[in-house]
This record gives structure tokens, C-alpha cells and sequence, in this order.
């Protein structure tokens, strides 16, 4: 008998972007698969949804405060799961986890949550994040398991009394790269860039990135500096697009818009991925996916981004918050040799191999339904 497996998350893009090997994986087994997650949320981040899958749009307001809107996503939901009958369910992001893990609970179907780092709502103390974090403890108490991508946040989880130990997960891999689908590229170049990737958010580091781009172009006017990523208005700390056109209208940095075809940016040469980010990072996508493609990183000494450097070897590590930093990091990279560079990016390649290889990922999803 086929499994039927559902799959819900804040935003389609994310559900597809971020579990696509995932969701492939499951879909080669025989599975019939169900994606409930909001459509066209943000018009930059549109995505096609996998062939073979079914796709059902519900209605959410990502970052909505409003007890009114909570509960309509709830009763969307429990409607959703009530019809399609799942055997399990994997819930991703915040309001999946607090409300579809209540649905599942209420139906009698197994289901598991995923913590994919510990953003805005565990970095502020306001009462709506108050509130939220005491729904997320309610809601973990109905889900089977609760995946976590850092030691850092599996212990927080824990003091925090949000989840009990057992029921935790550590995916030490985080949520994995296809090594084939991002390859090694050679990175040799004459020029560098170093290139920011990641939605426009002041808890990314970008006021950090344009300031350090501003003080090494003084020194290197050659060296050039982009930014790829997606504006967020509705997250608190987006960046204001007056600011932001401000910032481009000086010259500092080249924007490149959005792209779901990384291939295309990865297989340039002469980039260092640099993600100065103070953000609650599960285990960040954009470096996993650098390490693969062999470019050196400069990141922030977090939980999530830390794991993906070996300090020296294939890239930097940062304080957060520090532009002067930031920028004699890129300062170094740039008077390294030639033959240097270049064995920093083999570094960030083995690294990926060794650590970041999505079979490892698909390892632990493959336990959890044999024990379902």
C-alpha cells in the first residue's frame, strides 16, 4: 500500500527549495506526497512545484500577530489534513509546527517539526514573542519527534523546557546538499567578488557587509561586491527599500536581484560568499551549498554559520556586529597568493563531503518512517 506523506511549511518557495531533495527522495519510493504551504507570498520567490506532487495553497499570514488569523490558519489546516488522510506529516517552520502539529494530534496522525534555527520570535522579548514561544511549547508536545540543525539550538530548545530530550533529533548535516547538484567549480580568478547572499535583513549583517565593502573598495576599488537575495517587508527587521536604494545609488555594491538558479551564480569564478549574519541560523543553506561548490566563506562566529568553516582553512570567522572585522577579513583573502585561494576552495569541497552530503539527511527521514 502507498504511503501518502504531506508537507507543510510558512511559504511554498521554502518547502521546495529547502526539502526539494527531501520531498524526490520519498517520490523515487513510491510515496504520494501533499505540499500545504501559502502561495506567491513574496512575487520574487516563485517556484515550480515538483512533478508528481500535489500542491493545495492555504492561507497564513507568515508574521500576522493576530489571534483571529492563527485561528483560521488552524481550522485551514485541520480541514486540509481531515481530507487528505496522510499516514505523516513533517511540519516545518513556526506556525506548521505550533498549529499543524495541534491538527495532526487532534486527527490521530503521526507527525514530526522541524526547528530550522531560532529567529525573531527567540531573539526579542516582546509579549507577542512571549506568546509565541509559549504556543511553540504547547504545540511540541503533539508532534513525535522535533528536528534541530545545531547543538546551539538543541540546547536552548532544552532550557528553554520547549521539547523534551527524547523526542529531539540532532541533524548534525543540517538539512543537507546534493553534492551532484552543486559541484565543485573552479574558482581560480585574477578578480574577487565578494558576493552576500541571503534575504535583505539587518539580522543577516547587511548594514555590516555594505559598511565593510565601503571601507576595503578605499583600498581596492578593483575588487567588487554584490548582494543576491530577496527583500522580506514583512519580517520586522527587513531592509527598508529607501535605505537600500540609497545604499545602491552609491556605488558600493551591485544588486542582483533574486534566483532559484544558483548553479548559474555558483559556477562563477573568483567569489568568496560572505554572510555576516546575527540571525537565529539552523544551519545556513547558502554556505552548505558554497562548501559544495567550492568557494571560500566569510562568516559570523553563530551557531549555523560557525559549522561550515574551518577557521584559516576554507574561509574566516567573524565576532557579529563588526564591520572592521569583516572587512580585514576580506583584506586578508585579498593578499592571499593565487595557490592559497585556491586550496581554500578545495577545502570548503572536502568539507561539504564530509559533512554536509544529503544522504545523511535522507538517512535519518528513512528511521523515522521505518519507525512511524
Amino acid at each position: 500500500m502507498i504511503k501518502k506523506l504531506l508537507f507543510s511549511d510558512n511559504t511554498l518557495w521554502g518547502l521546495v527549495n529547502f526539502r526539494g531533495a527531501i520531498i524526490q527522495h520519498f517520490l523515487d519510493r513510491g510515496y504520494e506526497i501533499v505540499l500545504v504551504a501559502p502561495e506567491k507570498e513574496n512575487e520574487q520567490m516563485r517556484i515550480d512545484i515538483p512533478k508528481g506532487v500535489k500542491y493545495i495553497p492555504v492561507d497564513m499570514g507568515r508574521t500576522s500577530k493576530s489571534p483571529i488569523n492563527d485561528l483560521r490558519y488552524f481550522f485551514r489546516i485541520l480541514k486540509v489534513y481531515r481530507k487528505e488522510k496522510p499516514d505523516y506529516i513533517f511540519h516545518y517552520t513556526i506556525k506548521p509546527n505550533i498549529y499543524g502539529s495541534m491538527a495532526a494530534k487532534l486527527l490521530g496522525i503521526h507527525s514530526s517539526a522541524m526547528m530550522a534555527g531560532m529567529g525573531y520570535v527567540f531573539q526579542n522579548n516582546g509579549i507577542a514573542c512571549r506568546i509565541a514561544r509559549a504556543l511553540y511549547k504547547i504545540g511540541l508536545k503533539f508532534t513525535d519527534h522535533l528536528f534541530v540543525l545545531n547543538e546551539s539550538n538543541r540546547e536552548a530548545v532544552l532550557q528553554l523546557g520547549l521539547c523534551k530530550s527524547e523526542k529531539m533529533i540532532l541533524l548534525d548535516a543540517g538539512e543537507g546538499v546534493d553534492l551532484d547538484v552543486f559541484p565543485f567549480y573552479d574558482n581560480q580568478s585574477s578578480e574577487t567578488t565578494f558576493l552576500f547572499i541571503g534575504r535583505l535583513l539587518e539580522d543577516k549583517g547587511y548594514y555590516e557587509f555594505v559598511d565593510a565593502a565601503k571601507k576595503v573598495k578605499a583600498r581596492h576599488p578593483e575588487t567588487r561586491f554584490e548582494i543576491l537575495g530577496a527583500f522580506d517587508p514583512q519580517y520586522p527587521k527587513g531592509i527598508p527599500s529607501q535605505r537600500f536604494q540609497k545604499d545602491i545609488g552609491e556605488g558600493t555594491f551591485e544588486y542582483l536581484g533574486f534566483t532559484n538558479d544558483m548553479a548559474s551564480i555558483y559556477q562563477r569564478k573568483g567569489l568568496v560568499i560572505t554572510l555576516p549574519s546575527f540571525y537565529g541560523e539552523g544551519l545556513n543553506r547558502v554556505l552548505m551549498e558554497a562548501c559544495a561548490s567550492g568557494k571560500p566563506i566569510i562568516t559570523t562566529n553563530i551557531a549555523g554559520c560557525r559549522e561550515t568553516v574551518d577557521k584559516g582553512v576554507n574561509g574566516y570567522i567573524i565576532p557579529t556586529h563588526d564591520s572592521d572585522a569583516l572587512a580585514k577579513a576580506m583584506n586578508d583573502y585579498l593578499s592571499l597568493s593565487a595557490e592559497a585561494k585556491q586550496k581554500m576552495s578545495e577545502a570548503s569541497r572536502r568539507k561539504a563531503e564530509k559533512t554536509f552530503d544529503i544522504h545523511r539527511v535522507l538517512a535519518v527521514y528513512d528511521r523515522v518512517m521505518q519507525n512511524a
